[in-house]
């Protein structure tokens, strides 16, 4: 059940999953204060071995946050200035700040009606001389169409970098997302599916040569790519944030079944043009739902129907980055009809491990009622 002192159901509940693992995490916070070991310990190294093998990686680095993932790993691909990054308007910024920082310049493609990600049928059109990397953003945590983007990249010897920061769990053609790319970014931020208890990041790599250098840029050590010197400085995971991921990784297919549990609830509700479709067996996909969004029509009235009824909801991205002022910085190609169209349409409603059912069912048909009167 969740952990709520009223009624209100929240989008989020970061107490009530904590709860289980609260004498493990004391138990162990006390072990590193009697060992004095804070970074770069035993616990981040373990963490590192068991997410490359989640992950299905080489190696995985453990960074101070996922923006500082996304940033590292753009920067050993050789992102810098008037370099192009293809990727989706319709993300959260940080995809972008960590581009824009490195002197880089984001190139915008619209996104799919059906699942909110890069619409991978556009991305040949906006390749130019000056492309570097396309970067996918598995949002929300539905697959990107991953086969189709590597031969994209392949064919004009381009890096993938995939931002995998809301997508740990998820699967695409059997193979977990954050696998099919030279480097992947994941966050650990306490709002994601595999959650810290405040920030931290992770950097997968396919090869060796790029993790080890990956492990100097953390570390303030400088390195040369392609003959250039890069400056390191600080982005090291510590090992409380280490241990607790740790912790809720030995949890996570449990945690799983409850959002998966509260995504059928929903699935059976509301109709399927209004929500992300559910992958079939055959494709070998999964979604692991770090939001569940619906999207409808006159949504502000939705909106008050849920505060009316004590739910909390999110919007999502309104308005979308190309129109945000860091656009500034950006190359827009093409029509941005279905980003727009989504900034305008789409809703997030509560899904979380404490999510009751009954809370479950009842938002579900609050949004159904909403869907069948507008």
């Amino acid at each position: 059940m969740s952990n709520k002192t009223d009624n209100r159901v929240n989008r989020y509940d970061l107490v009530s999953p904590m709860m289980p693992c609260r004498e493990e995490l004391l138990e162990g916070i006390d072990r590193l204060i009697r060992t004095g070991s804070y970074i770069l310990g035993n616990e981040c190294t373990v963490l590192e071995k068991e997410m490359a093998e989640a992950v299905e990686c080489k190696d995985a680095i453990g960074v101070a946050s996922g923006s500082a993932a996304l940033y590292l790993a753009l920067h050993l691909s050789g992102v810098g200035p008037g370099v192009e990054v293809i990727t989706t308007p319709y993300t959260f910024v940080a995809t972008i700040e960590a581009i824009i920082r490195l002197g880089g310049i984001p190139v915008f493609v619209d996104i799919r009606h059906e699942d909110l990600n890069i619409d991978h049928e556009l991305i040949e059109q906006a390749i130019t001389p000056n492309t570097k990397v396309i970067m996918p953003v598995h949002i929300f945590g539905m697959p990107c169409e991953m086969d189709t983007i590597t031969a994209i990249a392949e064919k004009h010897g381009l890096d993938i970098i995939e931002d995998n920061c809301q997508a740990f769990g998820s699967l695409y053609h059997g193979k977990p997302c954050g696998s099919f790319s030279r480097m992947s970014a994941l966050s650990f931020y306490p709002t994601k599916n595999l959650p810290g208890i405040g920030d931290g990041g992770m950097v997968f790599c396919k090869n060796q040569d790029d993790a080890d250098l990956i492990r100097k840029l953390r570390g303030h050590q400088a390195v040369r790519i392609n003959g250039i010197l890069r400056a390191g400085w600080n982005s090291r995971i510590d090992e409380i944030q280490s241990l607790a991921i740790r912790i809720r990784l030995s949890r996570f297919k449990d945690e799983q079944a409850d959002r998966d549990r509260a995504a059928n609830i929903y699935n059976n509700l509301i109709p399927e043009s209004n929500r992300l479709p559910v992958p079939s067996k055959e494709s070998g996909n999964r979604v692991t739902h770090h939001q569940y969004w619906v999207r409808v029509d006159n949504r502000d009235k939705l909106a008050q129907t849920l505060s009316d009824a004590n739910v909390d909801f999110g919007v999502y991205y309104d308005p979308a980055l190309h129109q945000d002022e860091l656009s500034e910085y950006c190359r827009v190609a093409g029509k941005m009809t279905e980003a727009e169209a989504a900034g305008s349409q789409v809703m997030a409603i509560p899904i979380h491990q404490a999510l009751a059912d009954s809370d479950a069912q009842r938002i579900g048909e609050l949004v159904r009622d909403h869907i069948e009167n507008v």
